[in-house]
Parts: C-alpha cells; structure tokens; sequence
C-alpha cells in the first residue's frame, strides 16, 4: 500500500507556485494522518516491513505542512478582525440567513461580534455573517463628534462581548500567541484594550474566541 502522505497536504490552487491552505481543519488532517499511518503499518508485508527512516520523514513532512495550516489559519482570522473593524459605520448592502427571501438589504454596520468565526457583523440590529455581505459603501458623512461617539460605543460594545471570555491573543512581549480569560475592559480607551493575563491587550490583537 502506497503511504500517499500528498493527499493531506495543502493542494495548490492557480498557478503552481500557490498553495492554498486556509480553512483546513488542523484536526481533521492529524486525524487522517493517524488513520493513514496506522493502515499501512496494519497492511505492510511481514517479509518487506515498512522503513522506519521513511516513516520518521514523512512524519516531519507532515508536522511541518500542519504548522502551516495552523499558521495561515490564525493570520486569516487575524485579518478578518481587522476588516470587520475598517467596515465599522459604513453602509452595507447583505442578504440576512434568517430571511427565508434571500433578498438583499441594507443598513449600517454598527457592530462587530467577535464570539463567532469569523466575525459577524452587526447590521440593522441582527447579526450577520461576513460571507453574507454583498458589498461595502464609503462611510457615510457625518460629523467628526457623532462618526467618534458611534465608533466608541461600538468599540465598547465589543468589548463588553468579551468579558470572560477565553480567547487566543497575540502577546507583544513575547512575541508569541497566547490563551487567557479577558478578565475586564478598559471603557475608557477609545482603542478598546482589553485585560488579559494581567495584560493589556487592544482589540485588534485578538486572533480568536475560543469559547
């Protein structure tokens, strides 16, 4: 039996240089890994065995390709939470799931729900999955103090969603991501910091709510 090991790995898409290898679950690859493996030591020949080396290699190849997923992963959330904060106040054309008509309709974004993946975005009061926007206007006019007081209560909102909260964070002392309960929010920041680990954390370095 073939160990086809290139089955699992991220296919390339467009031209052959490029991979494509956002939203593949890490899980289900380990698990089909495991599966694979476990087949083909079960079916090997007892006069031929399989070669230890080979498997050690394959292994590695495999590891590495899932750092990979996990990594393209976690910078794609990453930049889902930054668009869905460069939308905010801007006029939206969308189709609501929960309308049985699918007929597109439009609203300001008011809101962003950082508890699903990826972000929904708050629209006319209901939340709205960002694969269901069909387009995104230019902010509409408004004056400075009410374009700042929209976006503070909005900011603040969001923050509010996440008190308690366990979620996967991008730690700048480390340089590293981390896990931790947001134990509060800091209301007063028109940046939106969040305390997590004993750390002050923005908004924008949050890569995902975990539960």
């Amino acid at each position: 039996m073939d160990f086809a090991i290139k089955s699992l790995l991220p296919q390339a898409t467009g031209s052959a240089s490029s991979t494509n290898v956002v939203d593949q679950d890490p899980a289900k690859m380990a698990e089909e890994f495991a599966k694979m493996l476990v087949a083909q030591i079960s079916n090997q020949d007892p006069q031929n065995p399989m070669d230890a080396s080979e498997i050690i290699s394959q292994n590695a190849q495999f590891t590495a390709s899932l750092a990979t997923v996990r990594l393209a992963n976690q910078m794609a959330h990453y930049n889902q939470i930054q668009t869905s904060i460069a939308v905010m106040g801007r006029p939206a054309e969308y189709i609501d799931p929960n309308d049985f008509t699918q007929t597109p309709q439009t609203g300001l974004i008011t809101g962003v729900d950082y508890t699903t993946t990826p972000p929904g975005l708050i629209i006319n009061g209901a939340l709205i999955p960002m694969d269901s926007i069909l387009r995104v206007d230019q902010a509409q006019a408004v004056d400075t103090a009410t374009a700042t007081s929209q976006l503070t209560a909005a900011t603040r909102q969001n923050q509010l969603q996440l008190v308690g909260k366990t979620v996967e964070y991008f730690d700048p002392t480390s340089n590293t991501n981390m896990v931790g309960v947001v134990d509060e929010a800091d209301l007063q920041s028109t940046q939106g910091y969040m305390t997590i680990n004993a750390t002050s954390v923005p908004l924008t370095d949050i890569i995902r709510v975990i539960n």
